[in-house]
């Protein structure tokens, strides 16, 4: 400060900056809580198409679409464990596709039953083994958890408002004349 009352142009140029970085970062706090707002939305209506789907009545529906599940018996092709268990599969009336199942150690099915060659009961829902050997794989929606998406989407939001109208109040003292 000069004993003239006026701000030193390199502390009200320091003061813009600061009031456009606050009010950048706010919006990119609020774009991430909208980002997580969709991810809760989106797992939320693949629990919410699982757990509203009939029965199939033909595999293909289960591979094309959410409406339905389709319940048979799947061919082991092989098993592998890179981290995790990982069991590739393929259904008779659906010749040349095949498909991976994988699992946390704490739900693995019995590896007995996973003998190549053998059959196994699996369930297929939207292209993916939601159920193998009787254990839910990674890829059943109903392991899905949402709640935390919601929670920190809130809290991206609120925050993010709140560093924005910060940054605006910053902005107006800086180009206020003086």
């Amino acid at each position: 400060m000069t004993g003239t009352g006026q701000v030193p142009p390199v502390a009200a140029w320091r003061k813009k900056v600061q009031a456009a970085l606050a009010i950048a970062i706010g919006l990119a706090v609020v774009t991430l809580g909208f980002f997580f707002l969709y991810l809760y939305l989106n797992n939320s209506r693949d629990i919410a198409a699982y757990d509203s789907a009939s029965t199939c009545a033909s595999i293909n529906d289960a591979v094309d679409g959410r409406s339905c599940r389709y319940e048979g018996q799947a061919r082991v092709l092989g098993t592998s464990r890179p981290v995790r268990l990982q069991v590739q599969v393929a259904f008779d009336s659906l010749p040349g596709r095949t498909f991976t199942a994988s699992f946390v150690v704490a739900n693995e099915p019995d590896t007995t039953a996973l003998k190549v060659g053998g059959t196994v009961a699996a369930e297929l829902w939207n292209g993916k083994v939601t159920r193998l050997a009787g254990k839910t794989s990674d890829d059943d929606p109903g392991l899905d958890t949402t709640t935390p998406f919601l929670i920190t989407a809130w809290i991206s939001v609120v925050l993010g408002l709140i560093v924005i109208v910060l940054g605006a109040l910053l902005a107006r003292v800086a180009w206020r004349r003086t």
